[in-house]
């Protein structure tokens, strides 16, 4: 009867505690502690006075059996660490040997109980990663709390004096005090089950949202934080589609935009960034700010908030901050948190992509401002010559040249457009050639078949080099120059080919120009294959088909073609 009337009692214990776990685990401020993955010195001690009091409330309602107190403490000693983490495991614990040391009888057991109550709580902390990660099971559980009640005996037998006391004692409560426990803490513990099933629904909102605020806002982050614009529909957007009061938007310098919902207090901070923006900025880290210092400018509007601060990064470099105000809450919500980190952490990603992209476009515009003051010198100075010669013998002849010449130039210096209609490409071509004709005479000659009228656009100064280059090495063995310029339009665009009678292009010379290298000191080729890629796609740059007799260069733009050609002469 009296084994019976134990159990009972120490039943009914068990049943006080998981009634208290059930009403905990339903008030929202503990729900949000315990799910906290980096909680305050504030909220760490307030869960650290809940279990230590269920420690206490344990211990108090024991049952006295002779010499020593049947009693469940171990059930909220452990949870403090399992629920809790490691301080608020050890802080629990320590509230709990307080009081068993002070208060429990009688005082032969007082040292032992105290110190194996720490135990409990440190045992718990110490398993809290792997019970948080999700990888326990109950039969576990039930081990690690079987374990911690041997650990109380072995505690008992240490301490207590004299050692025969201890060893009648662990005789009597041993087996109810190991199998009741270990299954009360499984009850207690499975009364928070509602808090992680809340907290799964909660992520699953939340991924959802942050995938909804992603496909809205980063679009209009393609310009920069720096476009005003585009920031105040982002943070509009973002007021749209959370429970956040107010956003501010800001670049290393100044506040770029702030938004707020109508129903709250109207301010305008004036551009200055709020501390909390900066040292996220400096940190690199999410920060938050449950308090407004009271010397702060943003007091009287920030008094009734809560801030949270979270960078933008490119590179590991701070570009800009978002911060973002709510309620006044005990605690910060750990969702808020993590949607406001998961947001910037997208947006951080598409700035470094837009960067990229506006690097790629500053180095390819570079390039092409290059390649547009890239006059051969050589050529300058035969074409000059050419014009010098002439003057002598047909001065109406040299006038035209030095028009020819002008434009050619012009063409070269002027242009600001990057793509430029397929006929004004080709005239530029001609003015070229027409310099060159004068140079060489009879011994260039030059056969056009291009259709008029092709109406699509293609990249300035794409074409000039190619020719150039078969003019220079187009020499055939009868000492004459041959280039023939032939275009083909097609439904998807044109085609243009080169070609010459040289000596042709060497093998490996050949693989160096596939390969993106110079041939030589000359770059023309290298570029514009290169610029061919850059703007059709890897697949089209140039195709050269070169041999013994001559070289055939093929250009591919793609674009739709106003009119058919019916030329059917290709490479071979």
């Amino acid at each position: 009867m009296q084994g019976n009337r134990l159990v009972f009692e120490l039943i009914l214990n068990i049943a006080l505690l998981v009634l208290i776990a059930n009403l905990l685990s339903k008030f929202r401020l503990i729900q949000n502690l315990i799910l906290q993955e980096r909680r305050s010195l504030r909220s760490q001690a307030f869960l650290s006075v809940v279990f230590g009091g269920m420690v206490v409330l344990s211990t108090y309602t024991g049952i006295d059996i002779g010499s020593y107190s049947l009693n469940t403490r171990v059930i909220g000693a452990m949870a403090a660490g399992l629920l809790g983490g490691p301080i608020v495991g050890l802080y629990a614990s320590l509230i709990g040997a307080v009081y068993v040391y002070v208060f429990s009888s009688p005082q032969a057991f007082a040292m032992a109980s105290a110190f194996s109550t720490m135990l409990f709580g440190l045992l718990g902390g110490g398993f809290y990663p792997y019970f948080q990660r999700g990888k326990w099971k109950y039969q576990d559980l039930f081990l690690l709390a079987c374990f911690a009640e041997v650990c109380d005996m072995v505690c008992l037998l240490r301490f207590t004096v004299p050692v025969q006391m201890a060893l009648n004692t662990i005789l009597e409560i041993s087996l109810p005090m190991i199998l009741l426990n270990a299954s009360g803490i499984l009850i207690f513990i499975s009364s928070f089950n509602q808090v992680f099933v809340l907290q799964d629904v909660e992520r699953s909102r939340q991924l959802q949202q942050a995938s909804e605020l992603a496909r809205k806002c980063l679009p209009l982050l393609l310009q920069g934080i720096g476009n005003r614009g585009n920031m105040e529909r982002f943070a509009g957007t973002i007021l749209e589609e959370t429970d956040w009061a107010g956003v501010i938007i800001a670049d290393r310098n100044e506040i770029i935009a702030c938004r707020q919902k109508k129903a709250e207090k109207e301010f305008w901070p004036e551009g200055q960034i709020p501390g909390i923006g900066i040292r996220a900025m400096e940190s690199g880290n999410l920060t938050t700010m449950s308090q407004v210092p009271l010397t702060s400018p943003w007091y009287e509007w920030m008094k009734d908030y809560s801030l949270i601060a979270a960078p933008f990064m490119i590179r590991d470099q701070a570009v800009g901050c978002l911060i973002v105000w709510v309620k006044k809450q005990w605690v910060f919500m750990q969702s808020e948190l993590e949607l406001q980190q998961h947001l910037v952490n997208l947006s951080s990603y598409q700035l470094a992509l837009s960067e990229l992209e506006r690097q790629k476009d500053m180095r390819q515009k570079a390039e092409f401002k290059a390649l547009q003051f890239q006059v051969n010198p050589h050529f300058l100075f035969n074409a000059l010559n050419t014009v010098s010669c002439v003057c002598r013998e047909n001065p109406d002849r040299a006038r035209e040249l030095l028009i020819v010449l002008a434009n050619y130039f012009r063409y070269n210096l002027n242009s600001e457009a990057y793509m430029v209609p397929f006929d004004e490409e080709m005239e530029h071509v001609r003015d070229y050639l027409e310099l060159e004709k004068a140079r060489f005479e009879e011994k260039l000659i030059i056969t056009y078949d291009v259709p008029e009228n092709i109406g699509i656009k293609i990249p300035t100064l794409i074409l000039q080099p190619i020719v150039e280059n078969a003019v220079r090495y187009g020499m055939n063995r009868e000492g004459k120059r041959i280039v023939k310029i032939l275009a083909k339009a097609e439904p998807s665009g044109c085609r243009v080919y080169i070609r010459d009678e040289g000596k042709g292009i060497p093998k490996e010379v050949l693989e160096n120009l596939m390969n993106g290298q110079a041939i030589g000191n000359s770059v023309g080729l290298s570029n514009v294959h290169k610029r061919m890629k850059s703007i059709y796609g890897e697949e089209n740059g140039l195709r050269i088909t070169s041999a013994d007799e001559g070289t055939c260069v093929e250009l591919h733009f793609s674009g739709r073609a106003d009119s058919q050609c019916g030329m059917e002469e290709e490479c071979r």
